[in-house]
């Protein structure tokens, strides 16, 4: 009977000892586990605070972005309203003008360039105003011309130029554009402020 006493003992130590064993694996494992639960929602903590970080610095640049570029799409579309508003009032007054008015504008262009034709053969092409006009016009803005030919432009060329003419050297070393589109784009370069001014009240440019 001692002996199985004995046996029953050493059997009952055993057992304890894996039960304790085995508490202090689970115990240590559950640490483990912990740990690393811990240190895997610091790090996704971590890692979503620096993809939030950056989403909000992108956001912000591109905020920053686009607050600079309004001004500048603003004053584009105030200059390109502008300039749209005066080329169709410009349109506008030279359609109503006659044919005295007309000749006086143009000629008046020619008159600027009279000192790049001096003494020289010419070609005269014109668009929207007659051959015989067109010469006369040449002939009395530029002092001393020799017209050598006053043709109409082709069709494309002519919508292209709008109503004027075009004044050339036989040689064709030198041209001058005598045109109410070129005009009206010298106007826009030399007196923008004063025709939008004119056009639409001196509070529009403040």
């Amino acid at each position: 009977m001692e002996t199985v006493r004995t046996s029953e003992v050493l059997e009952s130590q055993i057992l304890e000892d894996a039960r304790a064993k085995a508490k202090r694996l689970r115990d240590s494992a559950e640490k483990e586990c912990t740990a690393i639960h811990a240190e895997g929602e610091r790090r996704d903590a971590h890692e979503a605070q620096r993809l939030d970080s950056a989403c909000a610095a992108r956001v912000a640049a591109l905020r920053a972005d686009h607050e600079a570029a309004l001004p500048l799409d603003f004053m584009r579309s105030r200059l390109e309203f502008f300039q749209k508003a005066v080329s169709t009032a410009l349109e506008e007054m030279f359609a109503s003008f006659n044919a005295e008015e007309l000749d006086r504008v143009i000629g008046r262009q020619v008159a600027r360039a009279s000192f790049a034709f001096v003494n020289q053969p010419l070609v005269v092409k014109c668009a929207g105003i007659s051959e015989q006009e067109a010469r006369r016009i040449v002939t009395a803005n530029l002092p001393g011309a020799e017209i050598r030919e006053v043709s109409p432009l082709p069709a494309e060329q002519a919508a292209e130029a709008g109503t004027g003419l075009i004044v050339e050297t036989v040689d064709g070393s030198r041209r001058f554009r005598a045109t109410l589109r070129e005009l009206t784009a010298l106007l826009l370069e030399e007196q923008r402020e004063e025709l939008v001014t004119a056009l639409l009240g001196k509070d529009v440019l403040k």
